[in-house]
């Protein structure tokens, strides 16, 4: 187990539905470690997006703290947490909100321009080893209406690549896929794991959660499990797979 990327100490979220308030997350506390594949599962409801869009910034919490790297998240003004989002965060979601027309390396490309850590000449060259690591490089001058939704997403996780992010947040990024794509892009994140890359991935799909080495079960805006597995080895898939339907079943799932 690495050291403490991110952390939370008693985060709430709450929305008010006239006049009344709707707790989403109630007193989370959690952490996430260095070279971590974790993985957060949960009945649909549970808050498992509201908790990812929270800890990476991208929504406001109602009371309590996350703290990245010994800074406050939730202190920030919208500029730091734009720039930390821009940086040390990478983003892929179940929607791949690629660019409609732009071909597939100019959207792994552009997020390299705007951060403006490299050069042009060096962030195209990133663009391109990363197309290749995905394996789309021969797509890569083809739109994203021009390539298959496996292709699309390998795209949309290249992009959150460019900057080279200390940690990875999916967002169900297999919930667009058939079973193939599936097995292919989560080979595909579990390849970056196993090189250093941490991930938060949230998910709903069993065969997509066994990559992970550290799952924890959300319910009502509360962790209430956590289960800690071995490396993802492929001959082990199906036992791996009976281990978390049977903790799934465990929490009630």
């Amino acid at each position: 187990m690495g050291s403490i990327l991110l952390k939370t100490k008693d985060l709430c979220k709450s929305f008010s539905n006239n006049g009344e308030q709707n707790h989403v997350l109630n007193e989370v506390n959690l952490e996430i470690f260095q070279g971590d594949f974790t993985v957060i599962m949960g009945s649909s409801g549970s808050g498992k997006s509201t908790l990812l869009y929270c800890i990476s910034g991208m929504d406001t919490i109602t009371s309590g703290d996350v703290w990245y790297e010994g800074r406050a998240v939730n202190a920030m003004k919208e500029k730091e947490t734009a720039m930390l989002r821009r940086g040390d965060f990478g983003f892929v979601f179940q929607q791949m909100h690629l660019v409609s027309n732009l071909s597939l390396f100019e959207n792994v490309a552009v997020p390299g321009y705007l951060n403006k850590s490299k050069t042009t000449k060096e962030t195209n060259e990133r663009a391109r080893e990363l197309l290749q690591q995905v394996n789309i490089q021969d797509a890569m001058k083809r739109l994203p209406s021009q390539v298959s939704g496996g292709e699309q997403q390998r795209a949309a996780i290249a992009r959150a690549m460019i900057n080279e992010p200390k940690l990875l947040f999916a967002d169900e990024p297999t919930g667009a896929l058939n079973q193939k794509n599936t097995k292919d892009v989560m080979e595909l994140l579990l390849g970056i794991n196993q090189n250093g890359q941490s991930i938060l991935m949230v998910t709903h799909d069993v065969r997509a959660a066994i990559y992970g080495n550290r799952l924890l079960y959300l319910e009502d805006g509360r962790i209430m499990g956590e289960l800690k597995l071995a490396p993802f080895k492929a001959k082990e898939a199906k036992s791996r797979e009976a281990q978390v339907n049977a903790w799934l079943a465990s929490m009630c799932w």
